[in-house]
């Protein structure tokens, strides 16, 4: 429970550099149990400038029973009095999320997992609209399972990829920025990929810490109906606790007109029939925390990847740099490995990202 010197030193980074709190603003921190080394320096730190700080635990490991034990009246109501209430009273928001078992819902209907999102993301919208959110994954032993690593590992990898210079990669990103602000069109050639990317008049929004941590990465929403050609994702993610792999993608129009996957296909498709929009991309992105070096199974780090790219299907942020039009319940980053051999990105013709090396 009592926070290391790191936890205060990356506390310190999510209340002032994060979401800048100020004297008397209330700060809604949402820690999962787990968590609560981190969360209590949060606390301490926001009390310090002066903010109000208010404490909601995320009890862990409840998500089996209630899928498995509620009626259709249980699993179609949300307290949205209290949730609404919750969102509106805070002037900025810190979750600090701690694996329990990334799991828990692999043998849940898929289904009942796409209603509770259909309701819950409404509620939400406007915290992720304010801009003044962050969120990251405190390290845990589930995690550290997850992705094949030792625990103390694990602790030490968090810490080198969240306790960054982040005023240096601000800095490092604004070229890259630039020219996705200024592009018309991406196109990214690699394994079993050739896809044509329009992003004309679209703006781009480099990312260094301000709502994700780990961060590193410049993204944007393309044109909703300007995504063609083939993509295949190289790197395993997770479908409501489905682990889902080889994922490969066939554009027309924007819309996905053909799906598969090496592993978990099943899930894939159903993620896909969440709404109308689950199947138009809501973000495009190149990831550039090159001290992520290797893939976790937890897309906050994976996306970050150095060398990367990853898209979403669903939901489009509605920022005004990065953001678009598309709606969709699931916003579901999908990553692609182009550090490997013929892999290469182009805005415009020219050369962006080349096996795995940016080049702006």
């Amino acid at each position: 429970m009592n926070p290391s010197e790191k936890d205060f030193e990356l506390a310190k980074i999510l209340v002032d550099h994060s979401v800048k709190v100020k004297a008397k603003e209330h700060v809604l921190i949402t820690v999962s149990q787990d968590g609560m080394p981190l969360g209590k320096a949060v606390f301490i730190e926001v009390l310090k400038r002066g903010a109000y700080p208010m404490f909601d635990i995320e009890a862990t490991g409840m998500s089996y029973a209630f899928f498995t034990e509620a009626n259709d009246w249980q699993l179609n109501y949300v307290p949205e009095e209290v949730v609404k209430s919750k969102v509106a009273w805070a002037d900025a928001y810190i979750r600090i999320y701690s694996e329990f078992n990334s799991r828990e819902l692999a043998q849940i209907d898929p289904a009942k997992l796409a209603i509770r999102s259909k309701l819950m993301r409404p509620l939400m919208d406007p915290m992720i609209d304010s801009e003044r959110w962050v969120l990251t994954y405190y390290p845990t032993p589930a995690m550290a399972q997850e992705a094949g690593v030792a625990y103390d590992w694990l602790k030490q990898f968090y810490f080198d990829s969240v306790l960054v210079d982040y005023k240096k990669m601000e800095k490092d990103l604004k070229s890259l920025e630039k020219m996705m602000d200024e592009g018309k069109e991406i196109h990214v050639v690699g394994k079993m990929t050739d896809l044509y990317v329009n992003i004309e008049g679209r703006t781009a929004c480099a990312c260094y810490g301000d709502c994700n941590i780990p961060d590193g990465e410049c993204f944007l929403a393309p044109v909703t109906n300007g995504v063609n050609g083939e993509v295949y994702f190289d790197l395993p993610t997770l479908a409501y606790g489905t682990e889902v792999s080889g994922i490969h993608l066939h554009f027309k129009d924007g819309k996905v007109i053909k799906a598969a996957a090496d592993k978990g296909e099943e899930a894939l498709l159903k993620m896909l029939e969440t709404d109308h929009g689950a199947k138009y991309l809501g973000e495009f992105a190149i990831g550039a925390n090159f001290n992520i070096k290797r893939a976790m199974l937890n897309t906050l780090f994976d996306e970050k990847i150095g060398g990367t790219i990853h898209m979403a299907l669903g939901r489009a942020y509605k920022s005004k740099k990065g953001g678009g039009e598309n709606e969709s319940a699931i916003h579901w980053d999908i990553v692609k490995d182009m550090r490997l051999s013929g892999s290469v990105l182009t805005i415009d013709g020219k050369v962006v990202l080349k096996e795995g090396k940016l080049l702006v």
